[in-house]
């Protein structure tokens, strides 16, 4: 049997999933059902791309198409609605970071999930990075000795607050949206709780534009085995770098460091008619036509989607969630990274030391 999945917020990510979820309907691992949106136009396109129902409002096509899974492409402080919506309808949950924008509204999509029991996977795609995973391998297996300090960033073009998600930017934060990415891929290298943060962060250009968050956050973490990190969020740099989004992480340790650049990664690219050249990362997104499957997207974005329908069809076929525990990024070690991105806006707004 195929599970029936749907998709809820069709935008920018959105299309995304929907893409990722009709490679694995071509692939038979689901049936892509359903989206819905709140644009009328949103909904028209979509569901005529994809060949699939579309709807105006989720709650109806929770209610109608008696889905086993959905993903949820909401802006973030959505997250706990929509979960919470899903959750009554014994519904799976994929739903992107964070899982939520304050820790009591995170510790009520998890006893929602565990009441109903379905499964609350959350898109770290952050986890499915080669790099990443090759970097886990070597910190677990000893390689790099005792992890004693590093630094990590992730910054996006100005284009994203100001035009893209210009209607919420003012109810998130560079922290809230790229920051809970690499917190929680610290937290995962790691495999250690944060102990305490200190954090500061500036306030100007965005607000200067009508938007009311910051342009950058800088937060230390130090954990519970003793390593200390320093992460740089922003969301201001100029539409003019070569891509949307700068990032990356070095670990030093007792015995050996890594450094991991996740955007140039020896593809660079320049055009006559674009004014700046262009750093590709087909590690992150790459869509490949393949004969029979058409797009076929691959990537470690598109990794994390792929593999939560993997595991959406193996329960439709009789595995038990219980089976699957620690197996995926849930709402558990989710919870850690909102809980270390509410005490970095705390200690911003204290100029305190926030203990964890």
């Amino acid at each position: 049997m195929k599970a029936r999945v749907g998709v809820i917020g069709a935008g920018i990510y959105g299309t995304k999933i929907l893409k990722a979820f009709s490679f694995a309907a071509k692939m038979g691992d689901i049936e892509l059902v359903a989206l819905a949106d709140l644009k009328q136009e949103v909904v028209d396109q979509q569901a005529k791309a994809f060949n699939i129902k579309g709807y105006l409002d989720y709650k109806e096509m929770l209610h109608k198409e008696n889905l086993d899974a959905v993903a949820i492409v909401t802006p973030d402080f959505l997250h706990r609605e929509v979960t919470l919506e899903a959750a009554k309808h014994g519904v799976h949950v994929l739903v992107q970071k964070p899982l939520d924008t304050s820790s009591q509204g995170g510790q009520d999509m998890i006893d929602a999930a565990r009441e109903h029991n379905i499964m609350l996977f959350v898109d770290f795609h952050k986890r499915f990075d080669p790099a990443h995973m090759q970097l886990k391998n070597d910190i677990k297996n000893g390689k790099l000795g005792k992890i004693q300090y590093g630094y990590a960033y992730m910054e996006d073009k100005i284009v994203v607050p100001s035009v893209w998600f210009k209607n919420w930017a003012q109810h998130s934060s560079p922290a809230w949206f790229l920051g809970i990415h690499f917190y929680d891929l610290l937290y995962w290298l790691l495999e250690s709780k944060p102990k305490k943060v200190y954090a500061t962060a500036i306030k100007n250009k965005l607000a200067g534009m009508g938007i009311d968050t910051y342009d950058s956050i800088q937060a230390k973490f130090e954990f519970e085995n003793g390593a200390q990190f320093s992460m740089d969020s922003s969301w201001i740099i100029p539409n003019g770098f070569p891509s949307i989004v700068n990032q990356g992480i070095r670990v030093i340790g007792s015995d050996g460091m890594t450094e991991v650049d996740s955007q140039d990664r020896g593809m660079l690219s320049a055009f006559e008619d674009e004014t700046a050249s262009a750093v590709s990362n087909p590690f992150a997104a790459l869509e490949v036509e393949r004969p029979f499957y058409g797009n076929a997207p691959q990537g470690y974005t598109f990794e994390s989607m792929l593999y939560f329908t993997k595991l959406i069809g193996l329960m439709k076929n009789g595995m038990k969630l219980e089976q699957l525990e620690g197996a995926y990024p849930n709402g558990e070690e989710a919870l850690i990274s909102t809980q270390m991105c509410e005490a970095v806006h705390q200690s911003v707004e204290t100029g305190q030391i926030i203990h964890l």
